[in-house]
């Protein structure tokens, strides 16, 4: 009797501990104390604004945030956003402008470190991988990209009587790159810098502006997108 009165009592004083913690552990969350954690952001990439089309919307989770929009800061690989709203496990911000593919943080007020590896040295900040993705603000507008790899060439065919074509061209790693792009008509294309600026040849109501199997010439690396767009016929994508 003695002894089940004794696992009676270990029982309910381990449940009362158990409880404890957690009342605890919700009121740290509740009130932002301690180091941000990130457990998701959706969408895990996104685009900065590009002529009239806004900066994606963005939602972090997470724990421990600050509740305070004047005491949370969001950056892009660098680069700060304008936070909307923020609770202690939510925040909604924009991409911004100049934003490229990069750790996003989050940080607090008060005296911040931030670690990119989130180890024992980050203080009062968070961070994740978020992929700037520049088509991602234009809504499928010419399709599902076409995606092309050094070395490796790919072609496309344009059906209409003029058509455009997104592409998602991921350049040599290891040194400047020549991509040229070859229809078996002239054609006008739009390329992407890292941070989504724009950057037009040709107008497509134009076609005297129009240019003939152009090359182009990156210095380093990234994944450069483009807009192609061409008369009636096949296009290729390569690495002269």
């Amino acid at each position: 009797m003695r002894f089940q009165i004794l696992i009676l009592i270990l029982f309910t004083v381990a449940f009362s501990f158990n409880c404890s913690n957690s009342k605890n552990s919700d009121l740290a969350t509740q009130l932002g104390l301690g180091n941000p954690v990130i457990t998701e952001i959706d969408p895990p990439s996104g685009s900065p604004p590009i002529g009239s089309n806004p900066g994606t919307t963005v939602t972090i989770k997470g724990r421990l945030f600050s509740a305070d929009v004047s005491l949370t800061t969001v950056k892009f690989n660098g680069i700060s956003a304008n936070v909307l709203s923020a609770t202690s496990t939510e925040i909604i911000t924009t991409v911004p402008a100049g934003a490229s593919t990069g750790t996003l943080f989050v940080t607090k007020d008060g005296p911040t470190n931030c670690d990119a590896s989130n180890g024992d040295s980050a203080t009062n900040c968070y961070g994740r991988t978020f992929y700037v993705d520049c088509y991602k603000s234009f809504d499928n507008l010419y399709g599902e990209e076409l995606g092309v790899s050094y070395p490796d060439s790919k072609t496309f065919e344009i059906t209409g009587q003029t058509g455009t074509k997104a592409l998602r061209i991921d350049l040599n790693p290891e040194g400047p790159t020549n991509v040229k792009i070859a229809c078996d008509t002239y054609l006008t294309y739009s390329k992407f810098s890292k941070t989504c600026g724009r950057t037009d040849v040709g107008t497509i109501s134009n076609t005297n502006t129009w240019v003939f199997e152009p090359t182009l010439t990156f210095s380093s690396y990234y994944t450069v997108q483009m807009f192609v767009t061409a008369g009636k016929g096949d296009c290729t994508v390569s690495f002269p």
